[in-house]
């Protein structure tokens, strides 16, 4: 019988806990947007810095949340490469990273969220 080498699985958890926080960080960028105008000024990445002409604020959003995918997921490559992690644990923070950002991108939730805010004047 032939022992069977398995990979570390930490490379495939950083991979999915950093979808879960781009998706956070875009819901977050979403709920921003309405709150604030200079944020939703900033967002237009397609006015500001000419990327995906006529989106607005949503070319912001998409950026910024795919950096912070990327980002987040070259930091937890090196602190996971070469490991074998508790999978369920890691994939677990990653589906309450997902469910938090795309809840956070549904109109009834941002729009309770901004009435909770103070108007800025």
């Amino acid at each position: 019988m032939q022992d069977m080498q398995t990979k570390p699985n930490g490379p495939v958890a950083a991979a999915f806990v950093a979808a879960g926080i781009g998706s956070l960080v875009l819901g977050i960028f979403v709920v921003l947007n309405e709150v604030s105008p200079d944020v939703s000024n900033f967002l237009k990445f397609d006015a500001n810095y000419g990327l995906g002409a006529g989106v607005g604020p949503l070319s912001g959003k998409v950026f910024l949340g795919t950096a912070a995918f990327l980002v987040s997921w070259v930091a937890l490559h090196l602190v996971a490469r070469g490991k074998e992690v508790n999978f369920g644990r890691w994939f677990a923070a990653a589906l309450i990273l997902v469910f938090a950002g795309f809840a956070l991108t549904f109109p009834p939730i941002f729009e309770f969220i901004v009435n909770l805010v103070p108007a800025a004047e």
